[in-house]
């Protein structure tokens, strides 16, 4: 069975892939729980769903973000 590269969005749009900002962890999140999230607490406007790390104190977010965050230009 061929394996996935890890930073490879799903080919379904039935998840996210999620990582860890301290220790790089990395985690599936199906995206029915994402829009659970946002009904329950919607957040910041613009921002994702963020998730605390079960392996340390750091906090998850989806790879996309990490990748926008390195993009923007500093002033």
């Amino acid at each position: 069975m061929p394996r996935k590269a890890k930073d490879r969005q799903p080919e379904e749009q039935g998840s996210c892939l999620y990582q860890c900002e301290l220790c790089n962890a990395q985690e599936e999140i199906p995206a029915d729980v994402l829009e659970l999230f946002d009904v329950i607490d919607p957040g910041v406007l613009g921002a994702p769903a963020t998730f605390r790390c079960e392996r340390c104190p750091g906090i998850m977010y989806p790879v996309w973000w990490f990748r926008a965050e390195r993009a923007t230009p500093k002033a």
